[in-house]
């Protein structure tokens, strides 16, 4: 029992400190600051050009108001822009303006130097331990979905 209490306290605060990182914005392209669901909304809109209001809510997971309100923001900052779709007058196509094509480029540098430090810790565990903290992280996301649904 006394290593599930551990166990649990270490996960509450990597938790914590991860919640605390994703709302501190960051600084891309030397002045441009941007929260992490901003500019993870930015890498989408990056990634599926044109995509519009509605599957972009859903590829995010939140609100096609939400969603509304964050484009809305991003356009106002020169990051984004509105188009009508070539398929429908009714519909909105998104796109990146070169300055949100420039704060991409520049979340991308970030993973990679990110992904680079997490290889290197990776590297120093044995594969069987990996595949046990796999084992429990799948485990632990399972358990996360179920408490949700039982809400």
């Amino acid at each position: 029992m006394k290593h599930y209490k551990e166990l649990a306290w270490l996960m509450e605060r990597i938790i914590h400190k991860y919640i605390q990182y994703e709302k501190k914005p960051q600084v891309y392209c030397k002045d441009i600051i941007l929260t992490q669901p901003e500019i993870h909304t930015i890498a989408i809109v990056g990634d599926s050009e044109g995509i519009n209001i509605t599957q972009l809510a859903k590829v995010r997971g939140i609100t096609k108001g939400a969603v509304s309100q964050m484009v809305n923001k991003l356009v106002d900052r020169d990051l984004m822009e509105k188009r009508v779709s070539p398929d429908s007058d009714a519909a909105i196509c998104l796109y990146l303006t070169k300055k949100g094509k420039a704060a991409r480029d520049d979340h991308r540098k970030m993973h990679e130097n990110m992904g680079t430090m997490y290889e290197a810790m990776l590297d120093q565990i044995p594969e069987s331990t990996l595949d046990s903290m796999r084992q429990f992280l799948e485990a632990f996301d399972k358990a996360l979905d179920d408490l949700d649904k039982s809400v």
